[in-house]
């Protein structure tokens, strides 16, 4: 497949992940680099040779409970070595995984157990201190494995709990197992838009692994990188990128079951971590904690982060990371689409997200699918490394894909005359005020940009004439001013810097409470739009 203009060159000379599919790259870094760490985390540290022992004895006990190659395995457990061994012992074992959200109750629960056909669960008994099993019994997965009993006949076997403090939930030999292919499902993730349910995206082992190689060369990892998260690993951020990112560059994983400034500061420091995986919340919540400025934390080089200006001139200049890298993805493109080179001059850095990665290709279209021109704003539209479908219904793909296997990402931007990515936002979300659309992005930027303000989401609200009315919210910075001034003043902010019609009619101060969420964690626009449309917090 052709690189489309201005693609940097692939390296003809780069040899490529070591293998494609995950046991094999697992079993290459247990060869080569047997006592290097693989994973550190809450409930201890692994090398890649214990892991790979682990996977092997755990990927035994799953085919000897009846689970087949291209049977798929639910992972209900915290950011930790119990989550990585499972998933990649599934995977040795020829199994899809459906990572589940720890935060989900019954009936959520229900819906992606029962659409992906999940036959076994892997879990603990409480999770953050909510009952897990009985979250699975109201949503009617409550039976527990028992090796003694015949499959039942519906097909799900039960639920494996696997507390902290025990080494592995089963005892089996290992064996030689039916491998997985390339072309095999490695994950079944789902995503969380803010207008329907999440849908299922189907991610292949090869591609997941070529797709992160590309995004480790990006941010020039080594063997040795150690990379930080706290990103829950049912996210895409961690299970589709932190961990082939890892995997296919020897780094070690410093996993933390959830953000906490104090603690995940002493963590960084403790493991001279080098790699940094956190999005703008887990930045502000860092730089927020009573103990910044403390720990030294200059070990971090390099790494990805969020989406604004903003986002990544704290990470590269509060929190130090100066090598980090900006970046544009989604679930169904295996991570990120486009990403900066870690030695990409910073303003670079902060105002693209960079290249289109030598796995994909990347082109702007019109709305009838014309492929647009350079500086012309449309949608963005993949190829290569992106799923061919939903799985599910044919009404889940529909409209998803163009001729020729382009994927309908729904967000628009344009490309620079070096091909670098400025994304506009989200295509939905674009707002028509007085008959001018107005990018949300854009307003959301130019408030962000006051020194009072953490955040801010723009959003429209209908108006009588059938119009659209632009209304923003906006949390204050830690210690600044929030009081009822600030949107006076953030009103003038905006008219000193652009047109009057980008001037929002409303700015309400909310609290980071107060913010609606998705299932992922990010903030709800359709949510939001409730908020606001009853004209106070």
């Amino acid at each position: 497949m052709s690189a489309p203009t201005g693609t940097p060159p692939h390296d003809a000379s780069d040899p490529g992940p070591a293998a494609l599919t995950v046991p094999a790259v697992l079993d290459d870094l247990a060869a080569r680099r047997p006592g290097a760490e693989a994973v550190v985390g809450p409930e201890g540290r692994v090398t890649y040779a214990e892991l790979a022992d682990r996977t092997r004895r755990l990927a035994a006990f799953l085919a000897d409970a009846g689970l087949r190659r291209g049977d798929r395995i639910g992972v209900l457990l915290p950011n930790g070595v119990r989550w990585i061994t499972a998933a990649l012992a599934a995977h040795r074992a020829g199994l899809t995984v459906v990572p589940v959200n720890t935060w989900y109750r019954a009936p959520e629960l229900d819906h992606v157990l029962r659409s992906s056909g999940v036959r076994l669960v892997v879990t603990d008994a409480a999770i953050f201190g909510r009952d897990t099993l009985a979250e699975l019994a109201a949503a009617g997965f409550g039976r527990s494995f028992d090796a003694e009993q015949p499959s039942p006949s519906d097909g799900y076997l039960g639920s494996v709990v696997w507390p902290a403090d025990v080494e592995l939930p089963g005892r089996a030999e290992p064996r030689p197992l039916d491998p997985p292919a390339p072309s095999d499902l490695a994950l079944l993730l789902f995503t969380s838009g803010s207008t329907a349910r999440p849908k299922p995206v189907p991610l292949e082992h090869g591609k997941l692994l070529r797709n992160g190689y590309e995004i480790g060369r990006r941010q020039h990892l080594v063997p040795g990188d150690r990379l930080w998260i706290a990103a829950p690993f049912f996210f895409g951020y961690g299970c589709s990128n932190a961990l082939p990112v890892a995997l296919t560059h020897g780094a070690t994983l410093c996993l933390e079951e959830r953000v906490d400034g104090d603690r995940s500061l002493e963590f960084i420091a403790r493991e001279r971590c080098t790699v940094y995986y956190g999005l703008a919340p887990t930045t502000r919540n860092l730089l927020a904690a009573p103990s910044f400025g403390r720990h030294d934390i200059s070990s971090l080089r390099t790494g990805t982060t969020g989406f604004t200006v903003e986002d990544k001139r704290l990470v590269a200049e509060e929190l130090g990371v100066g090598g980090i890298c900006s970046m544009y993805g989604l679930t169904e493109g295996y991570g990120h689409s486009t990403v900066s080179d870690a030695h990409d001059p910073l303003e670079v850095r902060l105002h693209t997200s960079g290249t289109v990665v030598p796995t994909q290709e990347i082109r702007i279209a019109d709305p009838d699918g014309s492929p647009l021109g350079t500086g012309q704003t449309g949608e963005i539209e993949l190829r290569g490394c992106v799923i061919d479908a939903y799985l599910g219904g044919a009404e889940l793909n529909e409209g998803v894909f163009r001729p020729g296997g382009w994927f309908r990402t729904g967000d628009l931007g344009f490309l620079d005359d070096a091909q670098r990515l400025h994304v506009v936002g989200r295509s939905k979300e674009m707002l028509k005020v007085k008959g001018i659309n107005i990018a949300p992005l854009e307003v959301e930027e130019l408030l962000c940009s006051h020194p009072d303000v953490d955040q801010a989401y723009a959003v429209g609200l209908p108006s009588a004439d059938g119009d659209e009315t632009m209304v923003a919210a906006v949390v204050a910075r830690l210690g600044h001013g929030s009081g009822p001034d600030l949107p006076a003043a953030l009103t003038a902010h905006v008219k000193a810097r652009a047109a009057g019609y980008k001037v929002p009619s409303r700015i309400e101060v909310l609290t980071q409470d107060q913010l609606p969420l998705t299932d992922t964690g990010k903030v709800s626009k359709r949510a939001l739009r409730d908020v606001l449309a009853g004209g106070a917090a």
